[in-house]
């Protein structure tokens, strides 16, 4: 067997035990927070040594930053679908609204946004960790989404916004309800409608900037 080939047979576990310390973490962060956690009790939860948690992660706010992306990606929230090529405008702001809505209706990200509120007061770089990989992630690959389906007539400010508007628009109120642990979940149908409605408001808004429909 050749050097090559016990390399390249290797990575398929290294990669199942990233897999592993991601959910172990995730579990653990739910149940203790990011301060109750640590590296030694995520290393025994995913059943892997304490270093091979650090050949994967430098530290835990890296390891909790890439828990946050590894939800959004099981959601397809990444830029593949947002490229140019991929289809139409509107069947792509479709797409990514509904899979922003069942994210948010995933008990697991209720569940993080609550333990990210709790801990503000004592650490509040945890909130600053869960932003930047969770909704700024996102908003950031709206507004290059918007700019690179006006060939960059939208400037990177009008982009923002409008990725701001309409990310807004999709958590509508349920959003806030969930956190607060009252009834929110919206049905299929009312999950279509608003995407449809967030949709018709980012293209009048688009429209506005831009003089004609994308």
């Amino acid at each position: 067997m050749t050097k090559a080939t016990v390399i390249k047979a290797g990575r398929p576990k290294s990669q199942q035990k990233r897999k592993q310390i991601l959910l172990a973490a995730g579990e653990l962060f739910l149940v203790h927070g990011f301060s109750g956690c640590s590296m030694d009790m995520v290393a025994k939860n995913s059943d892997v040594s304490k270093q091979t948690v650090y050949s994967h992660f430098d530290n835990k706010e890296a390891l909790f930053t890439a828990v946050i992306k590894a939800k959004c990606e099981d959601y397809q929230l990444n830029s593949s679908h947002l490229e140019h090529e991929s289809g139409r405008f509107e069947d792509i702001l479709q797409q990514s609204g509904l899979q922003i809505i069942r994210l948010l209706h995933d008990s697991q990200v209720i569940a993080i946004y609550r333990v990210v509120i709790g801990e503000i007061s004592n650490n509040p770089r945890v909130a600053e960790l869960f932003y930047e990989a969770g909704p700024q992630h996102s908003l950031d690959m709206l507004a290059q989404c918007f700019q690179s389906f006006t060939e960059g007539q939208l400037s990177a400010q009008k982009a923002m916004q409008g990725a701001v508007m309409y990310f807004n628009l999709l958590k509508g109120e349920f959003h806030t309800r969930s956190i607060l642990g009252l009834d929110f979940a919206l049905s299929p149908e009312q999950q279509y409608a608003q995407v449809a409605a967030a949709t018709h408001a980012l293209q009048h808004f688009l429209k506005t900037q831009l003089g004609e429909t994308i």
